[in-house]
C-alpha cells in the first residue's frame, strides 16, 4: 500500500490549525481586509463624532 494516493500537501501552521488550507487566489485575505477597513472606518467616524 505504499505510494498509493499521490504526493502529501504540505501545509502552512495556518492551514493545520482549521484555516484554509490554500490561499492561492488571497480571496481570504482581501475579505479580512476589507472588513479591517470597514472597522477602522466605523472607529473614525465614531471619533470624529465625540
Amino acid at each position: 500500500m505504499l505510494g498509493v494516493g499521490g504526493t502529501r500537501a504540505k501545509l502552512s501552521r495556518g492551514a493545520l490549525r482549521g484555516g484554509a488550507a490554500t490561499d492561492r487566489g488571497g480571496a481570504g485575505r482581501t475579505e479580512a481586509q476589507e472588513r479591517r477597513r470597514e472597522l477602522l472606518r466605523k472607529f473614525q467616524e465614531r471619533a470624529q463624532e465625540e
